[in-house]
């Protein structure tokens, strides 16, 4: 990136970060303007990745929950409120955070023991390492089989093929999110947040039956 495309790149950031503050808490303004700050700070590629080469396979799902994180935190609340425009620029300040808050957040989070299983963290995509096959392949045969049809049925609003077990196919298959959103137009968040919602809601259910094959 030259010079001058990086100035225009942070003073277009800075413009919506200004417009954002502008508008209260939980407006439509504000709400809109973030969402245009998420996009252009994710589609600019300039987002840092702290760390790498390290974690080895865990590293794209740390480095995702980590951006996902980051882009909570700026939406979230008045938290756009802590950017100084004097101390730096827009990108400067969103990769410090990367770097020194959402990435080291996220590393224990996606890095457990062999054998655990944490369905309540979204780890079921992690678990298909050497000394956890048998139990990977015991979660990923469920929700293919779907007996009794729930993870099929349980979708994003007005989305069908965005259902559970879809997204679940291609997370332990090893697709990104990134790779997830731009199939069905869908943005990462919405995605995420689903789920994590129905990997909460069906962790239970998962877990029983995997006990009652075990049995």
């Amino acid at each position: 990136m030259t010079n001058d495309s990086r100035q225009a790149l942070d003073a277009h950031l800075k413009e919506l970060i200004l417009l954002a503050q502008q508008h209260s808490h939980a407006t439509k303004g504000r709400r809109t303007a973030l969402s245009q700050l998420v996009n252009v700070i994710w589609q600019s590629g300039k987002l840092c990745r702290p760390h790498k080469g390290q974690f080895q396979l865990a590293y794209e799902d740390i480095y995702e929950e980590a951006v996902q994180n980051l882009f909570f935190y700026l939406c979230r609340d008045d938290n756009i409120h802590n950017y100084n425009p004097e101390r730096g620029e827009v990108m400067a300040w969103v990769n410090m955070l990367l770097t020194k808050r959402f990435f080291p957040e996220a590393i224990p989070k996606n890095i457990g023991k062999p054998n655990e299983i944490n369905l309540e963290s979204s780890h079921l995509e992690n678990l298909s390492s050497s000394e956890s096959v048998s139990l990977f392949e015991q979660v990923r045969q469920y929700i293919e089989s779907d007996p009794d049809r729930i993870f099929t049925r349980k979708h994003i609003k007005e989305r069908p093929e965005a259902n559970f077990q879809a997204i679940a196919r291609r997370r332990y298959s090893g697709v990104s999110w990134q790779d997830i959103s731009t199939e069905w137009g869908i943005g990462i968040t919405r995605l995420h947040n689903f789920y994590r919602r129905c990997l909460k809601k069906f962790a239970p259910q998962i877990r029983e039956n995997i006990q009652t094959t075990n049995c």
